[in-house]
């Protein structure tokens, strides 16, 4: 990571907060609603159950769009406020852009439907998304902003056919990162019961199958 910046600035596009220390993970989309005199963050909060565990010192990490680059940061809850909801973010000592890293992905450009789940394991939505690349172990897609949940956990599942097959292969997994650029972009880890589930045969038949050059992407 390189391209340090002092602090977020207000104009900044939604936030991506991940609490990865709660009983289950979450992701929250949030807004910056003002800064304060030592820079920390104060940040509207959804109304949802599942943030009642947040408490102040519980450490977290942030992605936000500033300029059509994609800054990311760490800090810790500083104060938790009731009415309206909002949150104290503890100024981040560093905020930086971020780089992509290589992963062994295929390039694809094919239709899928993704459901989000709550920290309870609820559906939350069924949302037609359009899947970039794909590997044994992930993948990428874009799926509008604003049609994505407030909150959810970082688990999820993923229905789409696979190229040259006939049926749909479904997966399950968890959110590993988010990129809140135009389309939200989100990378996923898979998850497989054993080598013998169907969508890991799925994924690995047709991933063994390709003559496609394997492409560089942020994972």
């Amino acid at each position: 990571m390189n391209s340090p910046s002092p602090h977020l600035a207000l104009g900044s596009n939604s936030i991506w907060l991940t609490f990865p220390s709660t009983p289950e993970k979450l992701l929250i989309q949030t807004y910056l609603l003002g800064l304060g005199a030592d820079h920390s963050l104060l940040c509207a909060l959804p109304k949802d159950p599942a943030l009642s565990n947040l408490k102040c010192g519980i450490p977290c990490k942030g992605r936000s769009c500033i300029d059509e680059d994609i800054y990311e940061f760490e800090t810790v809850i500083q104060e938790i406020l009731t009415q309206p909801p909002t949150i104290r973010l503890a100024a981040p000592p560093n905020v930086s852009r971020q780089h992509p890293r290589s992963f062994p992905r295929l390039t694809v450009n094919m239709t899928g439907a993704v459901r989000p789940l709550s920290d309870k394991g609820k559906i939350l939505a069924v949302l037609p998304v359009q899947l970039s690349n794909l590997s044994p172990t992930g993948c990428q897609f874009r799926v509008a902003p604003s049609s994505w949940p407030l909150v959810s956990s970082s688990h999820l599942h993923i229905s789409c056919r696979l190229p040259g097959y006939s049926h749909f292969s479904k997966f399950s997994g968890t959110i590993e990162w988010v990129d809140p650029t135009t389309d939200l972009v989100i990378g996923t880890k898979f998850s497989f019961t054993s080598t013998q589930d169907p969508a890991n045969q799925d994924v690995m038949g047709w991933y063994t199958s390709q003559q496609a050059n394997l492409i560089n992407t942020t994972a």
